[in-house]
């Protein structure tokens, strides 16, 4: 009879949360509600409290209260300044994420393993999104990155989905060890003028990637370096890393293209020097000086060789060796 009796009260405890709506506090002004069409809207005014690894308690008073499984949509409304650290992890239905302009941060690991999310739009005032935020989120495809971005941390969409990385708007300055990494659909990144480090000893930005276009607008290129935090001072460590690649796993026909006048510096620093083959100069049209011209594919395999230089004007868009020099035609 006892086990009959508890198995009857868990049943309508279960049933009781999840019958109508559920609702409970996240932090010293925010409130959360959660309706039975599996939408979590979280309101009130400053920061989110962070939950206990992948446990359910932030959104109760134990891990039964509320199935991450049943949250299919999350509304973060004006007022809510951050997320809390592992405060979605592990929601498996979730499909739909609206964030407010008043978030300024991602905490770590605050989506991570949301593996039916597919898109997401950071909201304007972002700076920083940290460790591990979107990492294994294995059906992110497309990601809105805002003006205001400054750093990306380690593994934040590491093992994600996505198509294209495009940070060329943003004021990023810093991204973090594999930040990308192990992005195997990824054909497309541009990174901003403003970028100066990558960070970690371990892995590249965009290791296991399969990408087929880089644009970095960066005229010096960016340094790779520790980012490691020191155990006595607790700042990171500012050290020169020379044997990560930031971008590896690509194939023969993978272009880097960097700023004009920018290409030697980019072929001997250090991240860089395993594409220094792949580096070409941006360009939308191609003017040559009068005289035979010799153009290759790829491949190496001879285009034409005119003795009319302005017939190379006529090349579709590709990458194409001309005279000895890898070029890039839009």
């Amino acid at each position: 009879m006892r086990k009959i009796y508890m198995l009857t009260m868990s049943l309508f405890v279960y049933m009781g949360v999840f019958a109508g709506n559920v609702n409970g506090t996240i932090g010293d002004n925010l409130k959360w509600t959660f309706t039975d069409d599996g939408t979590l809207t979280i309101s009130g005014t400053g920061e989110m409290e962070h939950a206990d690894g992948n446990s359910g308690y932030a959104w109760g008073t134990d891990n039964h209260t509320l199935d991450r499984s049943l949250i299919k949509k999350v509304v973060v409304e004006g007022g809510v300044t951050s997320l809390g650290e592992y405060i979605f992890w592990d929601c498996p239905s979730l499909t739909e994420v609206k964030l407010p302009n008043s978030l300024t941060e991602l905490r770590k690991q605050c989506f991570k393993h949301c593996t039916a999310l597919k898109s997401i739009i950071l909201p304007e005032n972002i700076s920083m999104i940290e460790e591990s935020a979107f990492e294994e989120c294995s059906a992110l495809e497309t990601v809105t990155f805002p003006k205001s971005l400054k750093e990306v941390s380690t593994k934040a969409f590491y093992n994600c989905n996505l198509k294209k990385v495009d940070l060329s708007q943003t004021q990023v300055e810093t991204i973090g060890m594999g930040a990308f990494a192990h992005n195997a659909q990824c054909e497309e990144v541009y990174l901003p003028k403003t970028l100066k480090t990558f960070e970690g000893e371990d892995e590249g930005a965009f290791s296991s990637c399969g990408v087929k276009k880089a644009v970095c607008s960066a005229v010096e290129p960016p340094k790779t370096i520790s980012g490691v935090y020191d155990f006595i001072t607790g700042e990171k460590k500012t050290d020169p890393v020379d044997w990560v690649n930031i971008f590896s796993g690509f194939d023969d026909d993978f272009v880097l293209e960097v700023p004009a006048g920018s290409e030697e510096k980019y072929r001997s620093a250090n991240g860089w020097k395993n594409a220094a083959n792949n580096i070409a100069t941006g360009i939308r049209g191609v003017k040559a000086s009068q005289g035979k011209v010799g153009v290759y594919d790829i491949t190496g395999k001879r285009y034409m060789n005119h003795d009319d230089a302005q017939t190379v004007n006529t090349l579709q868009r590709g990458v194409y060796i001309i005279n000895g020099k890898k070029v890039l035609v839009k």
